[in-house]
């Protein structure tokens, strides 16, 4: 069953899918002369859309958006951005996790 909410936890696991992809790429390219750092935002525009910023729009319809910075990627920063994801990640997972285990609930009657 697919609702507001489950879909805002699957845009915001897409995206910290894509967020990892271009952290690897990050660490991959530190020495690459010219690469420039690339970003993916999220929580930025799921805020305006929370606080009635950001016109009609649902926050189930909030996406990943990449993002090229002006300079190189710092290693510390990746790694820093890396452990900030997974945490994001796990805690969206969590979220899914206990949502449908209260469908099942209110499905079969009994918990786990």
């Amino acid at each position: 069953m697919i609702n507001e909410k489950t879909q805002l936890l699957s845009n915001a696991l897409a995206t910290y899918a894509r967020r990892m992809d271009a952290i690897s790429g990050n660490i991959a390219n530190l020495d690459t002369p010219g690469y420039r750092k690339i970003s993916v935002s999220f929580e930025e525009q799921l805020q305006e859309v929370l606080h009635g910023v950001d016109g009609g729009r649902s926050a189930s319809q909030v996406g990943p958006t990449l993002e090229i910075g002006d300079e190189g990627p710092v290693l510390e920063d990746e790694l820093m951005d890396m452990a900030d994801t997974q945490m994001r990640n796990q805690l969206s997972t969590r979220a899914l996790h206990e949502h449908f285990g209260m469908l099942r609930t209110g499905i079969t009657g009994r918990t786990g």
